[in-house]
């Protein structure tokens, strides 16, 4: 018996073999198809360059207009709170005017320079610190010997010297807590404050040490406030 050949099978022909040689396979072409893509730039739209300056100006212009309405209105907040501060101020002056203030302020003058033409007025050559204490010494002396006097005069000095204690506390306060406007005032009352604080603050301390604590401070702070410069 002649032995037979078995077939080679799936044997690849040599046209098959250049064909796998040359020519690339789908997932290849596909690769380098992916490639050739990413490298290539994209294709500008029609138009979208323009209208993305727009939408930006737009935007930037936005921004500005609601920046600038908030420091407008900041600027009138605060206008509208001056206004107030100052109308607040008026009202002291009108006080001063109508409710008799001036007139206790006038009473109490009087009885100053009373006393002064009396012969008590410290000298004028005393050193300035001395010469303060000397005045608010006096006012402290007067408040005394007008007790030691009695009568409807030493009440009625004392109680026009509380209203003016009073009226000038409440004024530092309302310039304190920005309510009003201190240079209002300061043209107003400038003189008035400083010249009764001179001697009458030495009977806010007889006050104070009858237990009326902090009696006066206010308007010893309102005086700084007038004569410190760069206060108001």
């Amino acid at each position: 018996m002649t032995a037979k050949r078995s077939k080679t099978k799936n044997s690849i022909t040599g046209e098959m073999a250049n064909q796998a040689v040359l020519e690339p396979s789908e997932a290849a072409r596909e690769e380098e198809e992916d490639e050739r893509s990413l490298r290539r730039p994209p294709e500008p739209i029609e138009g979208k360059g323009l209208w993305a300056h727009v939408e930006q100006g737009a935007r930037i212009a936005a921004s500005i207009g609601v920046a600038g309405a908030a420091i407008f209105g900041v600027i009138e907040y605060n206008a509208a709170n001056e206004d107030v501060r100052r109308e607040r101020s008026m009202g002291f002056v009108e006080a001063w005017q109508n409710a008799r203030q001036i007139d206790r302020y006038t009473r109490v003058q009087a009885f100053v320079e009373d006393k002064l033409n009396s012969g008590t007025a410290p000298l004028a050559t005393m050193p300035p610190e001395a010469l303060t204490r000397s005045y608010a010494n006096l006012g402290y002396n007067w408040i005394v010997d007008l007790r030691e006097q009695g009568g409807t005069v030493t009440k009625g000095i004392e109680a026009d010297v509380d209203r003016l204690t009073l009226f000038f506390s409440q004024m530092e306060i309302c310039v304190a807590s920005d309510l009003c406007n201190a240079s209002v005032l300061e043209a107003y009352f400038e003189s008035e404050v400083v010249s009764f604080w001179r001697y009458f603050q030495g009977y806010a301390k007889l006050r104070r040490e009858a237990n009326y604590e902090g009696y006066g401070k206010s308007v010893n702070d309102l005086v700084d406030r007038f004569k410190t410069p760069g206060r108001i």
